[in-house]
């Protein structure tokens, strides 16, 4: 709601003071300004002329289903005549003056005012649209809010020829991405060791791209790639990945992300992890025991499988484990197994001894102290390493040999690690790097469709055979933390600051807005962002049944899109509106479960307006069975993970409150988090399941002309006599449009 002074605020409510509207049109270097009005009107030194023929109303909306604004807009109607306007026509004054594309400023006044022009009074600013039309009589301009001078193609930064002289010929052009949130470590509730697991994606979140811009650097004899336009928050040196085949190898070169947000890296040196399973492999065979045996390979590294023999000579116990099909991703080097073990009381003076078999052979080990990372050459193991014939079955085995024992072993996490060189980089097809939303009708598939990643052409990117390189690498990949909040978050009471990344969603828009967009605070409203997106109390969390800070978005955008697109998309999975406001700030509305009188911005009352209609929302509209697709990978360009909560049964179902049938909803997430998909699904199917009332009146007084999109009004002193399909009229709403007048409004508000 914009912010009226108490003088206009207490004018308003008069019944006999008579509402105007002044306006500011601005031309050339926008220093300047024309005043109109509906009569002369001299406020000081300002002077406004009384050129309004007729105002339209200025208009807002918002798409109630899809999470859009439409562009606030009006029009108004100029005196045109011969002598109207400084001794001729207002249109002559277009040889000297340029007003297309220049700003505007509207503001709400009443005959009990003065100081027409302050910021208080202005309910709404744009930019003038530079289809002019006039004829000898009037001259109509159309005035529009100034979304279209804010919003670009993002990324906004791409890889030059003149920065980056030697980047890859197939990445000039292409945007540096842009990355968000936390995709680092992914160890449950365990720690992961800072030796040999660390290196590996498969213990991390996810892995976002990073563009080539270096191909060779002669002096240091490195690659180059950026993996974002601005520092981040965290870039580890050796998780730094190509992808081929399904797999995230790990080069073993030199690898040096000294200059944030920029890696080097070097060598054809690399390697994977391989995790095994026990699945399908039967239990533990022999004299003892193994406890939990699918804790070896669930990357927690909290809770240890365990082998004890019994007591005797020649005892022993055997777990089988498999090695999976893995595609040759390079010229072979070796192969070993790396465990991080727990305690163990299998020493070297001991007999014992825990062994790796297979048809080809075995490897022991006879000394594994207590809380201990070992890596073992098992080459042995296999015949035909060259071909990458690895599948088949291991078996684990603690014997105690020629000693009496009763040895026991525990570890947390074993697997194996092929380490090659890099031999090709093989080509395969990749989308345009272009993202698009595509409006059609109001429609099923207009509203619920699923969102588009482009245009569906595809080109054939091919790659070069290296020796000591992979120089024609498009991108590389790493794990780590993208951008972190500014300096803007201090000082603001949201329980973040400076030192974390940016994992909530209302934040990620507002850094958009500055860091892309070049806003500020001055363009920005901070008080809405903070009410949506605090770390405690916030809007995001109700709407999410969940703590705020729980709620934790990671993506990169890595291909182009118009940055209203993607804060469109944002806002689509956190049930929020970002509009230009009338006082020309970016504002941001998000929707909650339930209301209460505090949550009230206004009551309208019922005297005040003629009521027009009470309907409800579309049955196109109604969604009972949610689906979430998330944890995109970028290698695979696709998502690995849905949830898909139980469909609501009473919305489904024939009673009174059910639609008789189920009304699916697809759509994608920026999350690698599976709670915050699965929240997601729930806030989506807790507000669609049901069909909205929706109430469309007109305010016969201006005394509401401070309400907006996405306020919540309640009513008063409503006639008990109307009811809302059958029940008395209680509860919040939410303002979906309002056509504001010089005296009064429309607005048409949905029940929340």
């Amino acid at each position: 709601m914009l912010s009226f002074d108490s003088a206009l605020s207490d004018s308003l409510k008069l019944s006999n003071t008579t509402s105007f509207w002044v306006l500011k049109l601005y031309y050339n270097d926008e220093t300047n300004f024309i005043g109109v009005s509906e009569q002369d009107r001299q406020d000081g030194s300002d002077m406004y002329y009384g050129l309004v023929s007729s105002w339209g109303a200025y208009s807002q909306s918002l798409d109630f289903f899809n999470f859009t604004t439409s562009v606030g807009n009006m029009s108004v109607r100029l005196i045109n005549t011969d002598m109207s306007f400084k001794g001729g026509r207002f249109s002559d004054d277009f040889a000297t003056n340029n007003y297309a594309n220049r700003k505007w400023e509207l503001f709400q006044n009443t005959s009990g005012t003065s100081t027409y022009d302050t910021s208080a009074r202005m309910i709404a600013s744009g930019i003038i649209s530079g289809d002019i039309k006039y004829d000898q009589h009037s001259i109509s301009l159309t005035l529009l809010d100034k979304g279209s001078t804010y919003h670009k193609q993002l990324p906004t930064n791409v890889v030059d020829s003149t920065t980056y002289p030697n980047a890859p010929e197939k990445n000039i052009g292409k945007p540096i991405p842009m990355a968000y949130g936390d995709f680092h470590e992914d160890t449950f509730d365990g720690t992961l060791p800072t030796s040999h697991f660390d290196k590996y994606k498969y213990f991390y979140l996810g892995a976002f791209p990073a563009i080539v811009t270096n191909k060779w650097d002669t002096g240091s004899e490195t690659q180059e790639a950026s993996l974002d336009s601005v520092a981040l928050h965290t870039i580890d040196d050796e998780n730094i990945y190509f992808y081929k085949d399904g797999y995230y190898p790990t080069f073993t070169g030199t690898i040096s992300s000294s200059n944030n947000p920029i890696v080097q890296y070097q060598g054809s040196g690399a390697s994977v992890y391989i995790p095994l399973t026990n699945e399908g492999q039967g239990s533990a065979t022999g004299d003892g025991n193994v406890t939990q045996p699918q804790r070896l390979v669930d990357r927690d590294f909290d809770l240890p499988t365990s082998w004890s023999t019994n007591y005797g000579k020649e005892k022993s116990v055997t777990l089988p484990y498999s090695v999976p099909l893995v595609n040759k991703l390079g010229k072979y080097t070796g192969i070993s197994i790396i465990t991080r073990w727990g305690t163990s009381n299998l020493g070297v003076a001991d007999n014992g001894s825990f062994t790796w078999e297979t048809a080809y052979g075995n490897a022991s080990d006879g000394n594994i102290p207590s809380d201990t990372i070992s890596k073992n050459n098992i080459s042995s193991l296999f015949e035909n390493t060259d071909s990458w014939e690895f599948e088949g079955n291991i078996d684990f085995e603690l014997s105690n040999g020629s000693d009496f024992g009763g040895f026991s072993v525990a570890a947390y996490e074993a697997g194996l690690v092929i380490d090659f060189d890099i031999e090709d980089i093989e080509s395969h097809k990749v989308q345009e790097l272009y993202e698009a939303t595509f409006v059609g009708g109001i429609s099923l598939n207009a509203q619920f469709g699923a969102e588009s990643e482009g245009f569906s052409t595809t080109r054939i990117l091919t790659r070069t055979k290296t020796i000591l390189t992979p120089s024609e690498i498009d991108y590389i990949y790493f794990s780590g933390k993208g951008r972190k909040y500014g300096t803007w978050i201090n000082s603001r009471s949201t329980g973040y600051n400076t030192t974390l990344a940016i994992e909530n969603p209302i934040f990620i828009i507002e850094e958009i807005l500055r860091t892309e967009l070049g806003l500020s605070s001055a363009t920005i409203d901070e008080s809405t962002f903070n009410t949506s997106g605090q770390q405690t109390g916030g809007y995001l969390g109700d709407i999410y049944d969940d703590d705020t800070d729980d709620v934790k978005f990671a993506f990169s955008q890595y291909k182009f899109i118009n940055s209203k697109d993607l804060i469109n998309r944002i806002c689509k999975q956190i049930l929020s509106w970002v509009y230009i406001s009338g006082d020309g700030k970016f504002k941001i509305k998000t929707l909650k479960r339930s209301y209460s009188s505090s949550d009230s911005d206004k009551t309208i009352d019922y005297t005040d307006i003629n009521l027009k209609s009470i309907s409800k929302t579309s049955l196109g509209g109604v969604r009972n069975d949610i689906s979430i697709n998330y944890n995109h990978d970028y290698g695979q360009d696709q998502f690995l993970s849905n949830v898909n909560p139980t469909a609501d049964a009473t919305s489904e179902g024939t009673g009174v409150d059910g639609y008789n049938q189920t009304l699916k909803l697809e759509m994608d997430a920026d999350t690698l988090d599976s709670t915050t998909a699965t929240q997601l699904a729930d806030a989506y199917q807790t507000i669609f399941k049901d069909r909205k009332i929706i109430i469309d009146f007109d305010c016969k007084r201006p005394k509401y002309n401070d309400l907006e999109i996405g306020d919540i009004i309640d009513f008063s002193n409503w006639d008990s006599k109307i009811k809302l399909y059958g029940t008395a009229m209680s509860g919040y709403f939410l303002i979906s449009s309002i056509q504001k007048r010089v005296d009064g409004c429309s607005i048409k508000v949905i029940k929340v």
